[in-house]
């Protein structure tokens, strides 16, 4: 389990984080999410060693790590960049072969990481000729080198298309036992996979925990819209006002009711007595992007 306490970093009169508490529980898939300037690159460099905070403290299982402590955490801490240079004349197999050195992991590893990343084919060949999505996947071969306890991740999937990012997560997924920390800007994507979601604004903790727990804390409204039939003869908004349980705004013939999540149930019970006047109904939860929003 990792601790920070009153973590903070500044740059010059710049305050990357501001006195953050933070928990990340032994196992767990952490999601970091934040605008560009919201402190997620300085936490991870922090988590990493990379950076060291101007105050507060970090705690590993407990105890404030010595320099010694450092080191243990690093033989068993992965960590995967936004950003790594590469050599392009070298093909994957020599890249991650050096990568192996630089670690001091075994070069039996190689062969299997390659495999486990689906780059086995692709081994031979000079990195100029790999795709974006094969680069990531070497990148994130390199972070799992000497079989990591802890992976912290930066932006892992930024310039992929959608097939590529899922392929990149089932990837990922088969990497079981281990903390994942992962930052990005593609919110939808990461709400699928993450046990708990860490948003930051301003270098602070402005909401944290499992997308429904965000939902709830934030309150932010269902969004319930409904096809009116023949037999509501153009009624059914006006009936649905009358409940006053939400907002309700007619578009085009559709009707759309915002309600709070705490009036939910309640409003969707009283659809009963209007049956006859609703041939579909559809319930639309707000999505992370909306939480991200609102946190801002």
């Amino acid at each position: 389990m990792i601790q920070l306490e009153g973590v903070a970093k500044r740059f010059g009169e710049i305050e990357a984080l501001a006195a953050l508490d933070l928990e990340i529980r032994d196992g767990e898939w952490l999601g970091v999410l934040g605008r560009n300037g919201s402190g997620k690159t300085s936490l991870l460099r922090i988590l990493v060693g990379l950076s060291q905070p101007s105050s507060g403290k970090i705690l590993f299982d407990g105890q404030e790590p010595d320099t010694e402590a450092w080191r243990r955490v690093h033989r068993t801490l992965g960590f995967m960049p936004e950003r790594v240079s590469f050599f392009e004349h070298l093909t994957g197999e020599k890249t991650l072969r050096y990568f192996a050195r630089l670690k001091g992991v075994a070069q039996h590893e190689v062969a299997p990481l390659l495999a486990q990343v689906g780059l086995t084919a692709a081994a031979g060949r000079k990195l100029g000729g790999y795709s974006k999505g094969m680069l990531q996947r070497l990148n994130l071969a390199q972070a799992l080198l000497g079989d990591p306890r802890m992976l912290v991740v930066d932006e892992p999937i930024e310039g992929l298309d959608a097939d590529g990012a899922r392929e990149f997560f089932e990837i990922l997924k088969r990497v079981e036992g281990r903390t994942v920390i992962m930052s990005s800007h593609r919110v939808g994507m990461m709400s699928r996979y993450m046990d708990r979601v860490c948003v930051l604004n301003a270098g602070r903790v402005v909401a944290l925990g499992t997308e429904s727990d965000l939902h709830q804390t934030l309150d932010l409204p269902v969004r319930v819209t409904l096809q009116p039939s023949v037999e509501s003869n153009g009624h059914l908004a006006t009936a649905l006002e009358r409940l006053e349980i939400g907002s309700v705004a007619n578009r085009n013939g559709i009707v759309v009711v915002s309600v709070s999540q705490r009036d939910k149930i309640r409003f969707l019970a009283s659809l009963q007595s209007l049956e006859a006047s609703i041939d579909n109904v559809r319930i639309e939860e707000p999505s992370l992007e909306e939480v991200l929003r609102e946190t801002h």
